[in-house]
């Protein structure tokens, strides 16, 4: 899983001493073009999303391509202004946050301590020295299409922002050593995992209610920050040994701990779910799936 902790990925840079990408990403072919780009140059790179790009679903389909990729990379939810934007980010696969300018000393050590309850490092501008190297306004999709021949399609269009933007960035990689350095640092960084919570339960009360108090708890639960989506089922066949069962994705193990004690599910669970499921087993899990092959 070519995803790793920005910290490590930071760190492998400073004492390599080459130059990290930090790729602000406007647009999927930006990143199809980064991405291939990388592969071919054996390059460790950073992809980062602004905050107020978030609700334009470009992070999810920015998160799958990162976990097929074969570079070692970190997403970052950049320029973060607040509570909502660092949730969100987290939610949707960011596994370190940068803030923006200008924040007060008590908005920086609110967002430092949500992040930590996630198990993610948030950072202020000035904290990240020369080794990360931004690139944004190189890479704005109006810029990249001056670069590119008059395309006659969509596909056309796509293809020739991918190109510029891989052309632009093996130039970058090249300059500041990154180049040949995407092995050494997959090695060197610790993997990144979300975590999978399952509960499997019975309950004493009918199906109907049952029901009702799953749909209460994915209405509450999948809000605390760290959970990253929320499932409730029902085993198809009514003889099943558990019948009814809880799946959580939890950004980062961190979130075992600050989830338990989350207000808002120490109310759900002592108030709606344990009088009603005292037959139930929870464990956390690291899953293996076609993305890590």
């Amino acid at each position: 899983m070519p995803v790793v902790g920005f910290p490590e990925l930071y760190q492998h840079a400073a004492d390599h001493q080459y130059g990290l990408a930090l790729v602000n990403v406007h647009a999927l072919p930006i990143a199809r073009g980064v991405l291939d780009c990388a592969a071919e140059q054996d390059a460790p790179l950073v992809l980062g999303v602004n905050g107020d790009r978030l609700v334009d679903g470009l992070l999810p389909s920015l998160e799958s391509m990162a976990r097929q990729a074969t570079s070692p990379l970190s997403l970052l939810g950049v320029r973060i202004e607040n509570a909502e934007q660092a949730v969100q980010a987290i939610r949707l696969g960011c596994n370190a946050l940068v803030l923006a300018d200008g924040l007060g000393e008590v908005a920086v050590s609110e967002l430092r301590e949500l992040g930590a309850s996630c198990g993610i490092d948030t950072f202020e501008n000035n904290e990240l020295s020369d080794v990360l190297v931004k690139v944004d306004e190189e890479l704005e999709p109006g810029r990249l299409g001056v670069l590119a021949p008059a395309p006659s399609s969509w596909q056309q269009l796509d293809a020739s922002v991918a190109q510029a933007a891989a052309k632009l960035l093996d130039g970058l990689f090249s300059k500041q050593g990154a180049a040949g350095q995407g092995s050494a640092a997959l090695k060197a960084c610790k993997p990144w995992h979300p975590v999978e919570h399952l509960i499997i339960y019975n309950t004493t009360v009918d199906d109907a209610k049952s029901a009702e108090l799953a749909a209460e708890g994915r209405r509450v639960l999948d809000r605390i920050p760290g959970v990253r989506a929320t499932w409730s089922g029902r085993a198809v066949k009514d003889d099943a040994g558990y019948r009814w069962c809880w799946l959580f994705r939890f950004a980062h193990a961190a979130v075992i701990d600050s989830y338990r004690v989350h207000p808002d599910h120490v109310a759900y669970a002592d108030n709606h779910f344990r009088p009603i499921a005292g037959d139930r087993i929870s464990i956390d899990y690291h899953l293996t799936g076609p993305e890590e092959s």
